[in-house]
């Protein structure tokens, strides 16, 4: 496995500021600052690796933070008066406080572990100040780092996998006033653990389940509501497919949701297929524009979707709880070799209530 060399002063031209990286040691306890050496050019590149692949990643939430003046909120501040990360000593303060956190958790919860070898993820801990479209971000991120032998002196040294095992991140704007503004959290934990963004960067939830639940399912089905008029029978199967996936128990990762309904979907009218990557698209763009997190626990109760009433005829509407699974195959349409057009209904329960005809071919 390769691993990447890092610039060890201050960048003035290119994207990056400059870097700090902090080996964290949860079993020995111990705090060790990883000297740095190497091309700017491979750091610059490597960043960019880092950030599409957390940019990638959906399972990320935004977050505010609980006051100005906790810790990581005062080395933000301080990163930027003092933007290099190498002497500014605020940041080996905050790799300690995760060192900190990190044993903590691992003394609560180290024996509940599978392997019984502990609970946090061994790793290090990698900090960026680098240049966002004319303005400065921070990113911090628990990373996998390796020791490989050198090919020139043979001397074994310490460098971060090529092949990105990001565990943890956290990514911060700044508003004009150089002030933190924005803060987005990763994790490749199915629930974000509490010791990282609460514990250890004393962050606040902006926004609850009940919040995520309500807004996804309505701003999704906005935008599914669009091919209502020229795809009638797609609307109705990939709708109803959207509301039991909101409907459902357990946690939503809202770009499996999105392939699962839109993505990897057959439309019944052809003439949908060249349309759906453009709807894919828009339904990407709607956590950022419409303010909902892109992994959270689902509240069913906060789907304001219940019945749904489709007319049939002039005399006839049948009305169908929303989020009916594989809708499809319990009511369709049939049309008959002489042209009449049907709308078929399977009902056990409902088969003795009308006169009963043999099938037309």
């Amino acid at each position: 496995m390769e691993a990447v060399a890092i610039q060890e002063s201050p960048n003035t031209d290119g994207r990056i500021v400059s870097t700090v990286l902090h080996q964290i040691d949860v079993e020995s306890k111990a705090l060790t600052a990883i000297p740095m050496s190497g091309q700017q050019t491979d750091l610059e590149g490597y960043l960019d690796d880092l950030l599409k692949e957390i940019q990638n990643k959906e399972q990320k939430r935004a977050y505010g933070f609980l006051r100005e003046t906790t810790e990581f909120f005062t080395a933000l501040t301080s990163y930027t008066q003092n933007q290099d990360l190498q002497s500014n000593t605020i940041s080996s303060n905050l790799a300690q406080r995760l060192l900190e956190k990190e044993i903590n958790t691992d003394d609560k919860y180290g024996h509940l572990s599978p392997s019984g070898d502990g609970h946090v993820k061994k790793g290090s801990f990698l900090q960026f100040l680098y240049r966002d479209n004319g303005s400065i971000s921070y990113l911090g991120v628990k990373i996998e780092h390796q020791t490989f032998l050198d090919e020139v002196d043979f001397k074994k040294k310490i460098g971060i996998s090529i092949a990105n095992k990001v565990y943890k991140a956290c990514k911060v704007t700044f508003d004009a006033n150089n002030q933190p503004a924005t803060v987005f959290v990763f994790d490749t934990n199915s629930k974000p653990s509490t010791y990282w963004w609460s514990e250890f960067l004393e962050l606040k939830e902006l926004r609850n389940d009940a919040h995520n639940t309500r807004i996804a399912s309505k701003e999704v089905l906005k935008v599914i509501n669009k091919i209502k008029a020229e795809h009638p029978a797609d609307h109705t199967i990939i709708r109803n497919s959207a509301i039991s996936s909101f409907k459902q128990k357990g946690e939503l990762k809202y770009d499996e949701f999105i392939d699962e309904n839109l993505t990897n979907y057959e439309p019944v009218d052809a003439n949908l297929k060249d349309k759906l990557p453009d709807l894919v698209n828009k339904l990407k763009d709607l956590p950022e524009k419409k303010g909902f997190d892109t992994h959270f626990n689902l509240v069913p109760s906060e789907v304001p979707f219940r019945k749904t009433k489709y007319d049939l005829s002039k005399e006839i509407s049948i009305t169908i709880e929303d989020g009916i699974e594989n809708i499809s195959d319990k009511v369709w349409s049939e049309q008959t070799t002489c042209g009449r057009k049907l709308v078929v209904i399977e009902s056990t329960e409902g088969f003795d209530r009308f006169s009963e005809k043999a099938r037309e071919l």
